[in-house]
């Protein structure tokens, strides 16, 4: 199978072309990531939750990348008023090669909390926050 749609959406990734990552979703894709709780289900919702994560971001830079059959795994690292994450995706293509999952992880935590926190006050929903488990 072609990894041509994944290619195409981490080049718009990262030059923040928030139009340029649309066709490469499948219409029923899921999101699962740090930014909210629950997954993001659909195109439309998926590309609003991306749109706001460029608007966000100043960079993004793909490290390594490698594919087995329908699944890819992309490692990459971005960057947030001066603060570093270091990112993953799981990708999953449907059988047209589009993308029906992304499965997002984020580190380091403390790093990840501040960036969804920009990312929560810029779009206007609740902050997630890290607490010590004597306040759990």
């Amino acid at each position: 199978m072609t990894t041509a749609h994944v290619e195409a959406y981490f080049n718009a990734l990262s030059t923040r072309d928030n139009l340029r990552i649309v066709p490469h979703l499948a219409d029923d894709i899921v999101l699962r990531g740090p930014i909210f709780p629950e997954p993001t289900l659909g195109k439309d919702a998926v590309v609003e939750v991306l749109t706001g994560f460029l608007e966000t971001i100043d960079t993004l830079e793909v490290k390594l990348r490698f594919a087995s059959d329908r699944d890819v795994a992309v490692f990459f690292s971005f960057t947030c008023d001066g603060v570093t994450v270091d990112g993953n995706e799981h990708l999953h293509l449907n059988e047209n090669g589009f993308i029906d999952q992304i499965e997002v992880a984020w580190r380091p935590l403390p790093s990840a909390v501040l960036v969804q926190e920009v990312f929560a006050n810029k779009l206007g929903f609740a902050p997630m926050r890290l607490v010590p488990a004597s306040e759990v």
